[in-house]
């Protein structure tokens, strides 16, 4: 590892820089102290014990060392192909015909100009635009207000079914407006555990796959495996194996409960390395080792298929979602307007975008050395607003600002490995997430939250992280009930962490149950270095890169920017459709609701060749805010585990000569009608953009629409 020789003469303007910064910024006023966590990192010549911190400075686009490029081109605008902004008509083909132009040409920018772009008008095809070669950039005209939004009209499920997705082939098949990746996307056998992608095939002179075959300390960077013949610099690389025997390191001696299946089976490890040189039979990583490595773990070197140098910049997406969210409800509450995936992408980026009434932002799975920078989240609350999941390694994901409030926020899991979160403004209702299945050495670095108690994944993927947890200044805002146990075995939705450290937690006061972390640092007081990222970073290279502050001061920019009107009747798409398709599709996500929300759903009345011109997506979701503000909260069972059935449901249908009447009863008490209030206020806001009106009663709930 590099160390300045300057290293003495450089941390007093680090600490001056960081106290500076912190005077600017939201961290109290109280005189921070030197962590000593970060005094013994960087004083160590060993950083391979379980005390150390991680070396978190290798995140991000080309690790971190320099500043995401400005591609110059070529240029593919998608004007040249067809699209015109503004026009209400789908700009879809000509886009897609941009993205074809930018491939066959080995790379290139597809370019959006100002305005409203149209994908997925259609909703009985449904498509994602894939793009699988290195070097193509999606640019807009920025995300702000004037700039350029790509509005997805059609959820990507089109008119369903509506099942959520819960094996490797479901999740495969979730669609996202662009997905990146080399080759088909991967699946994987269960939720929230996509498998690993397969590797390039191999060839005489360079396998797929070697074993490792002699001991490596964590922070180092060489690794010896059966033969490197046929590897070479620049080859990208998964460490990769499931064992038992490192279980104990990732556990940090901690004993799991019998329930987590998954971790008894043997963690699965998955870390994304690049090859800088290769001696011998020692592959010489770019990137450090996370863990403590033997011959006798079983793990292997298998090459990994990558695309690089892409990415997404300067755009708003716009999708449809404006229900109430219900965590697992349906496909459209989790997945039904997603934006960008990256699947296998190195160095790759998503920066300077907004998403605006998406279910999922962004997620990256079995993809390294990718930054997500300077993107905002606004309008519904959906599922996830950026994740880094599924054998990621050593991903950056900052300066970001949620004010919809996504369910999982600046997720990990899955075997990530190396992640940064860095500098995210979230809200004091959220939580930062880690979806369990084994990631290890993530940093939570300045973040605003909000709280860290609240994390996702299926039961027997527990814990929710390993070891190797980092929270550094965290503003924490939660409510939660004190003192906080983050090894807390028998609850679902309570984060079980592995010894996580805290150093500088501030804001609302906050303690912890005793022996559940590795320390507890300066509590109730931010510490020095502000940003454990941003030390990192400049210790290794020996000056902090310039990239850092020119990203800072233009985040604050574009977080004072105005974003595009969205959600209203400025974001309407009338189409031609008959009523019976709409009442059938209606029926449809009723009955395939899960968690107890299912309710069958009997058309009364004759609407045989009533034709409509209206939002086909907005009168489905107020239908559906409507049935779900007219029927009980589910309510689980205790002794089965089980929801009762709901019976059906008389939807009646009145075509007049001016008018369409649906009408539905209310079968919800005043309590469950309470907690639904919100449902049936988006119905009213909705009916109104769609020329319509709702009227409700004690006993019914009445939608009135002109022919």
């Amino acid at each position: 590892m590099f160390r300045s020789p300057a290293l003495v003469n450089l941390l007093p303007t680090l600490v001056a820089s960081c106290l500076v910064l912190a005077s600017l910024g939201s961290l109290p006023a109280a005189e921070p102290v030197t962590s000593a966590h970060w005094t013994a990192f960087k004083d160590a010549t060993d950083r391979s014990g379980e005390t150390v911190l991680t070396d978190y400075s290798y995140a991000g686009y080309a690790r971190g060392e320099k500043a995401i490029p400005d591609v110059a081109g070529p240029v593919f605008s998608v004007s040249d192909f067809g699209a015109v902004p503004d026009d209400g008509v789908s700009d879809e083909a000509a886009i897609r015909q941009a993205v074809a132009a930018a491939e066959e040409a080995g790379g290139g920018v597809v370019l959006f100009p100002p305005g409203r772009f149209l994908v997925w008008t259609d909703r009985t095809k449904v498509e994602p635009i894939r793009i699988g070669t290195s070097g193509v950039v999606i640019r807009g005209a920025g995300s702000s207000a004037g700039g350029t939004i790509i509005q997805a009209i059609h959820s990507g499920y089109g008119t369903g079914p509506y099942p959520v997705p819960k094996k490797g082939a479901d999740f495969a098949a979730i669609p996202y407006i662009f997905i990146f990746h080399k080759g088909a996307v991967s699946a994987g056998d269960d939720e929230s555990d996509q498998g690993t992608a397969a590797p390039d095939a191999p060839t005489a002179a360079a396998p797929a796959s070697v074993p490792v075959t002699g001991e490596a300390k964590r922070s180092t960077f060489r690794l010896a495996v059966a033969s490197a013949d046929g590897w070479k610099a620049g080859d990208w690389v998964s460490l990769t194996g499931r064992t038992t025997k490192l279980n104990a390191q990732l556990l940090g001696g901690l004993t799991p409960d019998p329930t987590w299946t998954r971790l008894l089976e043997g963690a699965g490890i998955a870390e994304i390395h690049q090859i800088r040189e290769v001696d011998g039979n020692t592959l010489v990583f770019h990137e450090p080792l996370l863990l403590n490595l033997s011959a006798g773990d079983g793990l292997a070197a298998i090459r990994a298929p990558m695309i690089e140098q892409v990415g997404v910049e300067d755009i708003a997406f716009q999708g449809g979602w404006q229900a109430v969210f219900f965590h697992h409800r349906s496909v459209l509450d989790d997945e039904g307007w997603d934006a960008i995936h990256f699947d296998g992408v190195a160095n790759g980026w998503v920066r300077r975008c907004a998403f605006l009434n998406i279910n999922t932002g962004v997620l990256m799975i079995k993809s390294a050395l990718c930054s997500v920078l300077q993107n905002r989240f606004a309008g519904a609350r959906g599922h996830y607003n950026a994740a880094s999941r599924n054998e990621g390694s050593f991903n950056l994901m900052g300066l970001m600002q949620d004010d919809a409030g996504a369910l999982h926020s600046c997720s990990t899991g899955n075997r990530s490995a190396g992640i940064t979160i860095w500098r995210w403004k979230i809200l004091p209702t959220q939580s930062v997430d880690s979806h369990g299945n084994g990631p290890y050495a993530t940093l939570i670095d300045r973040v605003d939250g909000g709280t860290m108690t609240k994390s996702g994944g299926p039961g027997p993927s527990f814990p929710n992280h390993m070891v190797g947890l980092v929270f550094w200044n965290f503003l924490y805002q939660g409510e939660d009930e004190m003192p906080i146990n983050l090894w807390e075995m028998q609850k679902n939705g309570i984060a079980k962490f592995v010894k996580p450290l805290f150093t500088g937690i501030h804001g609302k006061p906050v303690s912890f149950q005793e022996g559940t972390l590795m320390d507890n640092e300066s509590p109730g007081s931010p510490v020095v270095p502000e940003s454990l990222y941003e030390a990192q970073l400049a210790l290794r290279l020996g000056s902090l890169p310039a990239w850092v502050e020119a990203s800072r001061a233009e985040w604050e920019k574009i977080r004072a920017s105005e974003l595009p009107a969205f959600g209203g009747k400025e974001s309407i798409h009338e189409e031609d459709f008959p009523l019976s398709d709409l009442l059938q599709d209606f029926q449809g996500l009723m009955t395939k609701q899960e968690q107890g929300w299912a309710v069958p759903i009997q058309i009364q009345g004759d609407n045989t060749g009533v034709n409509l011109r209206r939002d086909y997506v907005s009168l489905r979701t107020l239908l559906h805010q409507m049935a779900t503000y007219a029927n009980e909260v589910p309510k689980k069972d205790s002794a089965s585990g089980t929801y009762p059935e709901a019976g059906p449901m008389d939807v009646a249908v009145t075509v007049g000569e001016k008018e369409i009447t649906i009408t539905m009863p209310v079968k919800s008490s005043p309590k469950s009608q309470s907690k639904n209030e919100a449902c049936l206020a988006i119905a009213r806001k909705l009916a109104a953009d769609c020329r319509g009106t709702i009227e409700a009663a004690p006993d019914s709930l009445r939608l009135t629409l002109p022919r």
